[in-house]
């Protein structure tokens, strides 16, 4: 919620709650003589029913309306306010009340005091009394429904308000949580009218008869509504397991991991760590700060340091809820922000790969079942990069040459058939040259100074080609001392000149090796030249598929028998 209305909504209560409550107050002139202990003890069943609240959906179901409901009816409303506000306090101090979430204190303290007194003018206005009430006849009865419709109505029109003005939720005419508080209140006030009855007869023990049952099935119903979120968490857990086997890459295996965890877990911050087990070093290979566009590259860690070194180190999970537990860590690298934080290890057999670690600004933001959770994404993370790297290895193998690291023959074919196929599809028509060459007398050079020393020429070749060409084309080994380069979109005059830099580069540049047979020579120095066939479509064939054939023919026809050390165009072979 912005700040503006964090302020206005504190205001708001401010003006309407300590004033109207000390009018009230004087007004009336309560008198509990004698009846504290009796209060006390409603005050105890009521604080202790709203520590376990009952959630459906974003509505939440308390039996403190009925214990509330039988206060009000024998003691009046000054009673019950203050004992409807002491339960509110105790709610919030069980579910741990986030900073953000402070301005709910002003807004449901505010809804309550006000559906409690216009409930009670409903009430006075129909007659109603309190004390000792038989509930036997109409002008007993009539008071009675009186509140509880207009308790609902009140309830209902202030929630309303909360929804539009204050989340900004849009406006809906028969709001989805009047059926629920309906239905909930022919529940609570009836509880409310026996714990009532029962008070009169028996006093005290009557109130910790009924509400002891009220407490105790409040229990059993958070407990197994905590239960089925957890096991809706697991669900989505799982769910999110399924969606990671089916990425076949690292960084869609991460991207997802991290959007689907940021829904799952609250978060300011989040880091996941690779690890290097030779040097026993971890470096952040993806961070998310919520507050903040920009990545954290350049944190490292080793082994044992800060909150992630320590989970490295002892190979199991870790939480923590208070900034005073994470202080005790020696080189915390969390913000200073960061409040509470749990991590777990990625591990692959018995060593850990990896670590994740989410963090929070609130205080004890997570919960035993968070850890959990987190705990299988991360068993889930590990199998889902394993398999991504398997997939990536056995892909490089079937389209990467082993020696050089090029795309292969297979590779550079079925990819030009497919973007051929593509543009066909699609109606598209864009300009496709092929640059075609083969190493001059590259067969003398192996004679000369051994097949080791023409792989490490062929190896360096392609380290030119790949940082020349870049993400201007596709640059593949064609077989033994040929290459290919395939362009797109540009015109074949372009292409040309391409292929006279490309020569260019390889005659100028020596190539040094290592491994030769020369003796007394630790690294030979040795020139090389090749020779280059030029071809696009559809400046040169009918067809894509055509162009590597027509650029061979272009190599051997027109640069090959011409001299070698050049660049032959099919226009001119052909």
């Amino acid at each position: 919620m912005s700040r503006s209305k964090n302020i206005t909504v504190w205001l708001i209560w401010l003006a309407v709650f300590p004033t109207s409550m000390a009018y009230l107050y004087f007004a009336i002139e309560p008198n509990f003589q004698g009846y504290w202990f009796d209060l006390i003890a409603f005050a105890i069943v009521m604080c202790a029913v709203s520590v376990f609240p009952i959630q459906v959906g974003s509505i939440t179901i308390l039996f403190v309306n009925g214990v509330s409901f039988a206060v009000f009816l024998y003691f009046g409303l000054i009673a019950e306010i203050i004992l409807t506000q002491l339960a509110l306090v105790a709610l919030f101090i069980s579910i741990r009340l986030k900073k953000s979430e402070f301005y709910r204190i002003a807004t449901n303290s505010t809804m309550l005091f006000l559906t409690s007194i216009f409930a009670a003018v409903v009430y006075y206005t129909l007659g109603g009394t309190h004390g000792v009430l038989s509930l036997s006849t109409l002008d007993e009865i009539i008071p009675l429904v009186g509140y509880v419709i207009g308790s609902i109505v009140v309830n209902q029109f202030l929630l309303t308000i909360i929804d539009v003005f204050v989340k900004g939720n849009k406006f809906s005419a028969v709001p989805k949580s009047l059926f629920i508080d309906g239905l909930t209140t022919m529940m609570i006030f009836p509880f409310g009218l026996i714990l009532y009855i029962l008070y009169l007869e028996i006093g005290v023990p009557g109130i910790f008869i009924v509400g002891f049952p009220a407490i105790l099935l409040s229990v059993v119903i958070s407990t197994y509504h905590k239960g089925r979120k957890v096991n809706t968490y697991l669900h989505d857990t799982s769910q999110i397991g399924h969606e990671l086997s089916k990425k076949l890459n690292v960084k869609s295996v991460l991207d997802t991991f991290i959007t689907e965890v940021e829904k799952l877990i609250p978060m300011s911050n989040l880091y996941v760590y690779d690890i290097s087990n030779s040097s026993r070093s971890m470096t952040v290979i993806r961070h998310v700060d919520r507050e903040q566009d920009k990545g954290l590259e350049d944190l490292s860690l080793v082994y044992g340091e800060g909150f992630a070194g320590r989970i490295y180190k002892d190979q199991k999970a870790l939480i923590m809820l208070s900034r005073k537990q994470l202080d005790k860590i020696p080189d915390l690298e969390l913000p200073d922000e960061v409040h509470s934080a749990i991590g777990v290890p990625i591990l692959r057999g018995n060593s850990v790969v990896g670590v994740i670690v989410i963090a929070s600004k609130q205080i004890r933001a997570y919960e035993k079942y968070h850890l959990m959770l987190l705990e299988i994404l991360g068993n889930f993370l590990s199998v889902a990069i394993e398999n991504a790297r398997h997939y990536q290895s056995e892909k490089n193998k079937s389209q990467r040459d082993r020696l050089t690291g090029l795309y292969n023959y297979r590779y550079f074919t079925e990819h030009l058939e497919g973007y051929a196929l593509d543009l066909m599809e699609k109606g598209l028509e864009e300009k496709l040259s092929v640059v075609l060459f083969d190493l001059d007398s590259f067969k003398k050079l192996n004679d000369t100074y051994g097949h080791e020393a023409g792989n490490e020429v062929l190896i360096e070749l392609a380290r030119r080609l790949e940082a020349y060409i870049g993400e201007r084309g596709i640059v593949a080994r064609y077989g033994g001392e040929e290459f290919t380069v395939l362009l797109k979109g540009i015109e074949h005059s372009e292409a040309i000149q391409l292929a006279e830099d490309i020569r260019y580069m390889i005659a100028q540049e020596p190539f040094v090796i290592q491994q030769h047979m020369i003796e007394g020579e630790d690294q030979v120095k040795v020139y090389v030249t090749a020779s280059i066939g030029v071809a696009t479509y559809p400046d040169h064939c009918e067809s894509p598929e055509e162009l590597i054939r027509q650029a061979d023919r272009s190599m051997y026809v027109g640069a090959k028998r011409s001299g070698k050390n050049r660049v032959a165009s099919a226009a001119v072979a052909m």
